[in-house]
Formats: C-alpha cells, sequence, structure tokens
C-alpha cells in the first residue's frame, strides 16, 4: 500500500521556466497562475517562463511568491489528474506555507498576501543586519552545532538553521563570525557553501521578523488541516488552526528541521513522496535521509503519468473531486 507525503518546495528551487509544461498542457495550472497574478497585480507567468527575468525572479520576495503559486498550480492538476490523497503534507521553508494551503487552512489568495508581506518583513529586517548563511556538507550535525557554540561563547552570533540530513546542516549568522565558523568547520572537515542570500535566516537573529510576522498572521482565519501538515519548527503535526501562528512565526527563528521531519513520517510508514512544485531539492534532501521513501516530482506530463502508474490510477480517466482546495 503506498502511504503518501506531498513535498512543497523552498526558495532556491526556483528556475525560469519551472511549471512551463503543466502551464502548456492543462487549463486549471493556467487559471492558478492568472488568479495569482490578479490577487498580486503582477504577470506571474512573465515572471516564470520569461528568460529576461532570471533576476527579478531570483529576488526573495518574487521567487516566494511564484514557487507558491506554481506549487498550489501544480497541485491542482494532480488532484484534477489523481486525485488519491496524501498521509501528510510538509515543506521546507517557504514550503509549509504551500503545505498549508494545500491541506486546507489558508486559502490561495490569502497565502499569497501572507507571502508577499512575509517577503518584506524577513527583506527588511535582514537589511539592517550584516548577515548571511552557508550550507555545511560531509559533517555530523551534532559536530556543527558544538562549533556553533564555542563561535557563540565568543559573543560572535552564528547558529544551526537547517537540519536537512545526518551529514548536511546550514548555519546562519553574522557575516564575519559565520565566515570564523566555517573555517573551523572545514577543519573538522566540512565542505562549506556559502549562500547567496541576504540574511540570517531561521536563526535568532531574526527576531524582529517573528515578532512582526506574528501580528501579521494574527490577522488572518484559519482551518482545521484536512491532511496532517508537519511544521519546520518542532518535525510534528499541526494540532489545529490555532497552531498557524506560533509555527509560522517561531519559523523565522528556529532551524528547519527536516530530518527530523522525515524520521516522523518514516515511523507513520510513508513509502511515497511526491515533489509537488518546482525542481528536484526536497527529491534530493529526501533520499538523503532515507532509501525506504520513493521520491516522485511532478514537472510535467510524463511525470503525473509516472505518479499514476506507482499510484495504479488511470490518470486519464476525470478525477473531479477537489481533494483539499
Amino acid at each position: 500500500m503506498k502511504k503518501i507525503v506531498f513535498l512543497f518546495p523552498g526558495v532556491g528551487s526556483q528556475h525560469v521556466g519551472m511549471g512551463k509544461p503543466l502551464y502548456d498542457d492543462f487549463n486549471v495550472f493556467r487559471e492558478t497562475m492568472e488568479e495569482a497574478g490578479d490577487v498580486l497585480g503582477m504577470d506571474m507567468t512573465e515572471l516564470c517562463f520569461s528568460p529576461g527575468k532570471k533576476k527579478e525572479l531570483d529576488r526573495l520576495g518574487n521567487a516566494q511568491l511564484a514557487l507558491v503559486a506554481v506549487s498550489v498550480a501544480t497541485f491542482r492538476v494532480y488532484t484534477r489528474e489523481i486525485g488519491t490523497r496524501p498521509l501528510f503534507c510538509m515543506g521546507h521553508s517557504l514550503g509549509e506555507y504551500s503545505a498549508l494551503c494545500c491541506a486546507g487552512v489558508i486559502p490561495f489568495p490569502e497565502v499569497l498576501k501572507l507571502v508577499k508581506e512575509r517577503g518584506t518583513i524577513v527583506n527588511e529586517t535582514a537589511a539592517g543586519i550584516d548577515g548571511t548563511m552557508a550550507w555545511v556538507i560531509n559533517l555530523d550535525g551534532k559536530v556543527v552545532e558544538r562549533v556553533c557554540r564555542e563561535t557563540l561563547k565568543k559573543g560572535r552570533e552564528v547558529y544551526v538553521s537547517a537540519y536537512d540530513s545526518p551529514h548536511q546542516t546550514s548555519i546562519s549568522g553574522v557575516t564575519e563570525a559565520l565566515m570564523t565558523t566555517a573555517r573551523e568547520l572545514e577543519k573538522e572537515g566540512a565542505i562549506v557553501y556559502p549562500l547567496k542570500l541576504s540574511g540570517p535566516f531561521h536563526s535568532p537573529l531574526m527576531k524582529e521578523a517573528a515578532e512582526r510576522m506574528a501580528a501579521v498572521l494574527g490577522r488572518y482565519k484559519y482551518e482545521n488541516p484536512r491532511c496532517p501538515v508537519i511544521a519546520n519548527r518542532d518535525a510534528l503535526p499541526y494540532k489545529d488552526a490555532g497552531s498557524v501562528v506560533e509555527n509560522l512565526s517561531v519559523q523565522l527563528v528556529s532551524p528547519i528541521r527536516w530530518r527530523e521531519s522525515v524520521n516522523h513520517i518514516l515511523e507513520q510508514g510513508v513509502n511515497t513522496g511526491i515533489e509537488v512544485g518546482s525542481g528536484k531539492v526536497l527529491k534530493f534532501l529526501v533520499e538523503k535521509n532515507t532509501p525506504s521513501i520513493r521520491v516522485f516530482v511532478l514537472d510535467d506530463r510524463r511525470d503525473l503519468a509516472a505518479v499514476a502508474d506507482e499510484l495504479s490510477v488511470n490518470h486519464r480517466a476525470p478525477h473531479r473531486e477537489e481533494i483539499f482546495l
């Protein structure tokens, strides 16, 4: 029996042309992108598909909006063409918003507005901090924690900001402190890749952003999840609609616990993952954690056919039930 998790990507997965094959083949994808454009007052198809818009697409605020729009549009194609319900939804960082939307917690127009405000708040907070991030590969997370603690004791702020797999983490901090920490981690055997990001995201340095975002989130109404959604901050399912404000605001100052999230769904018997949106980053991260979950992507019609075959579904038959949205 296939037990499915939907995986929703975060910033870094965006690329020019993302979603274009599905846009060309499915009305519901086109309608969703048009809906997003109407809500945001911008041409989402030009942003996502035009080669001349690459720099604009890579801007943090635009990347977040584009990823949510493409993820929800892809989810709606899946719903129409296949429709098999997942056991869990989970997203990486920004992807948690897409997961909540597709689990029926936040309506699509409202999640777009929330993500737009989130982008503004995060950018404004980061602008006041000389901070950045880096990937740390080939080193156990506990060693990374220790080195960060040692740096912090010296008054230099750097933190683990994501636990992606047993030997891949990310760190965030004040730029000078992060560079010092990177050199220490390299001595321990790590490979460190600086990220082209303008702030120390998912760390206590983003406290102002978390406080502002909590106020914004408090203005919206939410529904209980129709499918369990795993929160980044603690790798546990949302309890109910009342968990949204705390989980999404605390997410900004807490590390992403992706490894623990994968372990949680493994314990619940999940054996099939479907990356809903752009690229293959989460397929890679799940496979880094376990060989027991086979992950599919949904970039085009052939991918849909592969998923339908895996789930033993006739994807050419009409599936009109909207499973969440």
